[in-house]
């Protein structure tokens, strides 16, 4: 049984550590799983990310940064995630088309209009959508002790207030998506990963 399974929430919330222990524990249960990022995952999504998150590619109009990043998906869904599907693997990536709503959207000053947003997110994407998206919601303060732990990339860099605009719009944008789950991910990793197993095992039923 095929499914696309996204992980996304603001940078620190734990996606990469949670969706290797999920991709991990769904081989295990004799599951086919592709372990996917956004950007990446495709040269042109390699490229991009590096230009997208480098700190020395400064400041970038926000209507530039969801081009660049919808350009990344709309390689990633046609060239990966599709024939994936199609073969009945599972997919389980990090980051969607909620972070473009959340970051480039309602977190930045001035933002994307919503409607050009979700127009990109149709021409990106087509029929091919995810399953579940996972929000992984976690204080600002929290997220932000969490990356310390690494260098930081151009978005990450942004302040304290930014990335608290960043977790609310998560909330709010995770209100109007159908596939959206909110997922309490400021307690221990174990805790979180059962909660997504949890919800992983209804969707493979």
């Amino acid at each position: 049984m095929s499914r696309y399974l996204v992980l996304d929430g603001p940078d620190g919330a734990g996606k990469s550590t949670q969706a290797r222990a999920l991709c991990e524990w769904l081989r295990a249960a004799g599951r086919t799983v592709l372990h996917l990022r956004e950007p990446g995952s495709t040269p042109l999504g390699e490229a991009l990310r590096t230009l997208l998150l480098q700190p020395g590619t400064g400041e970038l109009r926000p209507l530039t940064e969801a081009l660049l990043f919808t350009a990344a998906r709309a390689e990633l869904v046609a060239q990966v995630i599709a024939p994936a599907l199609a073969q009945g693997q599972v997919v389980v990536a990090e980051r969607c088309y909620l972070s473009t709503l959340a970051y480039q959207g309602l977190a930045a000053r001035p933002g994307v209009d919503r409607e050009l947003l979700l127009e990109l997110t149709r021409q990106a994407h087509g029929d091919c959508l995810p399953h579940a998206v996972f929000v992984l919601d976690v204080p600002a303060a929290v997220a932000a002790a969490r990356r310390q732990a690494r260098a930081g990339d151009r978005i990450e860099l942004r302040g304290i207030d930014y990335h608290a605009r960043v977790r609310a719009a998560f909330l709010e944008v995770a209100r109007h998506e159908p596939a959206a789950q909110i997922v309490d991910a400021s307690g221990s990793s174990s805790a979180v990963q059962q909660q997504l197993r949890a919800r992983v095992q209804e969707l493979l039923r």
